[in-house]
């Protein structure tokens, strides 16, 4: 059960969606970055490393930061009464990662230096299982810092992180949770192969003239080997659902890898991130797959950036808004609670 959308479209909606969040930035009264660092919306940092403009570590707001997380506790409450197990997924912020590679002018305040703990924090109080993603990243940059987690030119992450986050929740959902036996297995896994993003995001973003210096990208994944006829992501008999971004496509290898750790069949279901983690869970949920055969686990996945970021906030979501408690009802009709 794979969402998917056209190459070409998410390149017009991501560029679209960089525009309106550097103007919506500006429009709130914060500084831009020095023209060096800022061209048509993407942020240049140092030595290749690029930022997307809505990666903001120069302001937070604590009102909105709280509204967010409540209501991603009162959704996982709604989940856990209709009797589906809830992890977030919380993928830490490129800007996080690879802080030093920030130009002069676009540095963390002390205030969105706390921002993932606290987020963590507050989603963690119900009970929830939240793992540590940043932890996991900054733990691999230390280990192997010639290995790259995140794509320089691009928003997404590699492979080489991927991988290793869905071994980390994985861990922390068997030694957690107890989920009951599975009648099929999970991924089989190959080697490790070379896989290549020929398409920057980020890079695509910049004028033609700058994008030209940044060429494709290679990062490391594990090769999937199919057993038994069964696949990983359109098996009916899935009981564990994934949902998430453009973060959770196959290419980075986060799905099969969270599938071989669990040893269970996943499905799987991801958009764009500007169909927001709201509207891409209310679509999963209300599939006939899913109504059919509800799942024991969701893994919920959001961004770090996403914990500012209202449900109704248009120059995010742009024509996928939805107020709060819309979202809400909407959600306990489709589990019926």
């Amino acid at each position: 059960m794979t969402k998917t959308s056209c190459p070409s479209a998410f390149a017009v909606s991501r560029r679209d969606a960089l525009r309106g969040l550097a103007t919506a930035a500006v429009g709130a009264g914060l500084s831009r970055p020095a023209a060096a660092a800022l061209q048509d919306f993407v942020v240049v940092g140092k030595d290749g490393w690029l930022f997307a403009v809505f990666d903001e570590v120069r302001q937070f707001e604590m009102g909105r930061f709280r509204t967010v997380t409540q209501g991603i506790n009162d959704a996982v409450a709604v989940l856990k009464h209709a009797g589906i197990e809830t992890v977030i997924s919380l993928t830490p912020a490129k800007s996080r990662v690879y802080r030093e590679f920030l130009p002069a002018d676009f540095q963390f305040i002390p205030e969105v230096e706390k921002r993932y703990d606290m987020a963590r924090d507050i989603l963690t109080k119900p009970g929830t299982l939240v793992p540590d993603l940043s932890a996991v990243m900054l733990g691999l940059r230390k280990a192997n810092p010639q290995v790259d987690y995140f794509l320089k030119a691009d928003t997404h992450w590699t492979g080489d992180g991927a991988e290793p986050c869905a071994i980390e929740i994985a861990k922390q959902i068997n030694a957690k949770l107890h989920l009951p036996p599975s009648s099929k297995p999970g991924t089989q896994l190959g080697p490790v192969i070379t896989a290549k993003q020929s398409n920057n995001d980020l890079a695509d973003g910049l004028p033609d003239a700058q994008a030209a210096k940044y060429g494709p990208q290679s990062y490391h994944i594990h090769q999937v080997v199919q057993s038994g006829g069964a696949g990983l992501l359109d098996d009916d008999a899935a009981d564990v659902l994934l949902v998430g971004n453009s973060y959770m496509q196959p290419k980075y290898g986060f799905a099969p890898m969270l599938s071989n750790q669990l040893g269970r069949p996943v499905s799987l279901v991801w958009k764009v991130h500007q169909s927001s983690p709201y509207k891409t869970l209310l679509s999963a949920l209300s599939s006939d797959k899913v109504r059919n055969q509800r799942p024991k686990l969701l893994v919920w996945d959001f961004e770090e950036t996403d914990m500012v970021s209202l449900t109704d906030q248009q120059d995010v979501w742009g024509p996928n808004v939805i107020k709060s408690d819309v979202f809400l009802t909407q959600l306990r009709s489709t589990v019926g609670v």
